[in-house]
């Protein structure tokens, strides 16, 4: 007589699992991974991130008119042309924060369709969507760090003149307080937040992919690499700290 081997059917996914695998992603990966398949599981942290980012644009708009007003200062250019620079800047500075939310999600996209592409090299076989929810649930830590800049910056209360007094140290850089230009933004941009969302994107991956994790931070190069390299290049055309 031939065994017979129950099948056990799998658990099918609902809307809940996918707002649970979002608050599940910056503790517990592997929960995360397990629910990203859920229905519409990517278009919750989307939400949250667009909220999120809006907030935080608003809030931070003003230093960014600071900011824009002392480098124009700094340039000496004549009066009239520096109105109008100003007026410009002021313009751009109301519009960043309702397209800065948009730029992030669309980012998020880019990054996962190349971490899929460089993980196709190692051998995972994900969905894009999946890797797509996954990595915006995930960025979710990133966002807390925008609400931890925003809170530090307002604490402190001094007068904003430049991006880097716009950054505050959440990491290496508390070692090195003077750092400036490019080892300002190396330093600053591997903060305690940055390192975590690359833990737990490593590891969800991982668990979504089932691969081995060396394998899954190969794949989410993109993901941190590209913005390290567009946070240096910024810091070089920074007027006076591309020191």
């Amino acid at each position: 007589m031939e065994d017979q081997k129950l099948a056990v059917p799998e658990q099918k996914l609902t809307v809940g699992d996918g707002i649970l695998a979002m608050l599940n992603a910056p503790i517990d990966p592997k929960s995360a991974a397990r629910r990203v398949p859920a229905p519409l599981s990517w278009v919750w942290p989307v939400i949250v991130l667009l909220a999120i980012y809006c907030g935080v644009g608003i809030l931070t708009a003003p230093y960014a008119i600071s900011i824009g007003d002392a480098q124009i200062a700094q340039r000496g250019i004549p009066p009239e042309q520096a109105e109008n620079a100003r007026r410009l800047l002021h313009i751009i500075a109301q519009i960043t924060p309702f397209l800065t939310p948009i730029v992030v999600v669309l980012a998020i996209a880019l990054f996962a369709w190349l971490v899929g592409v460089t993980g196709s090299m190692a051998g995972l076989r994900t969905k894009f969507r999946d890797v797509y929810a996954l990595m915006a649930s995930c960025a979710l830590i990133i966002a807390l760090q925008a609400i931890a800049v925003i809170i530090v910056v307002r604490a402190k209360g001094d007068e904003i003149t430049s991006q880097e007094q716009l950054t505050p140290p959440f990491g290496l850089d508390l070692l090195l307080p003077n750092a400036h230009g490019v080892l300002f933004a190396l330093l600053n941009f591997f903060s305690i937040f940055e390192v975590w969302y690359l833990i737990v994107l490593t590891f969800g991956l991982a668990y979504l992919a089932k691969v081995s994790k060396g394998k899954a931070f190969f794949a989410i190069t993109p993901a941190w690499v590209l913005p390290l390299l567009f946070r240096v290049v910024q810091a070089m055309l920074q007027p006076g700290t591309a020191q």
